[in-house]
């Protein structure tokens, strides 16, 4: 697989195809309204294939949804577009959108420590799940961790650590 390192950034999500010139249903990790009718040129990096570099020649939303529709230069027909479901999308860090105080990019979350706020260590963050109402840290131990205010008491990504404070029953 070429490295593309430059493309770090995950935006979004390859759901299915959609018509058959080529588009696809695309679920956007963003919750800023409107990112990613902002993006041009993306990595689309399929699970069974090579990684490619291609422009986004038009978005547009599903209302009240975080599905777009999204037609790519070197996606031409709905074979194309069906070989490509389930890839992701990501986006050159430099071209990301600037996020508000206290949001992060999934990439940056994903490798942090998690921690009690009295210091013990409960895990690396190896993925994040998109559950709708919230997101969901998962640990390497299986722990999983609701990212809601009550909990993630802070973020420090130069430390590398997020601080949270367990619900009742939640370490059970």
């Amino acid at each position: 697989m070429p490295e593309l390192p430059d493309f770090s950034v995950h935006v979004a999500r390859v759901n299915a195809a959609h018509g058959v010139k080529g588009e696809v249903k695309a679920l956007c990790y963003s919750d800023l309204p409107g990112s990613m009718e902002l993006l041009d040129e993306v990595c689309v990096r399929p699970k069974q294939a090579e990684p490619f570099v291609t422009r986004v020649l038009q978005t547009r939303q599903i209302p009240h949804k975080s599905i777009y529709i999204v037609r790519l230069e070197a996606i031409a027909d709905r074979n194309q577009a069906e070989a490509i479901v389930g890839a992701e999308i990501t986006v050159r860090a430099s071209d990301a959108p600037q996020l508000p105080d206290r949001t992060y990019y999934i990439d940056d979350i994903i490798g942090l420590q998690a921690v009690t706020a009295e210091g013990e260590a409960l895990g690396l963050i190896v993925d994040v799940l998109k559950t709708g109402a919230n997101d969901v840290y998962v640990l390497d131990g299986g722990l999983l961790v609701p990212a809601i205010a009550e909990v993630v008491i802070n973020i420090d990504l130069a430390e590398g650590v997020v601080v949270i404070k367990p619900l009742p029953g939640m370490m059970e």
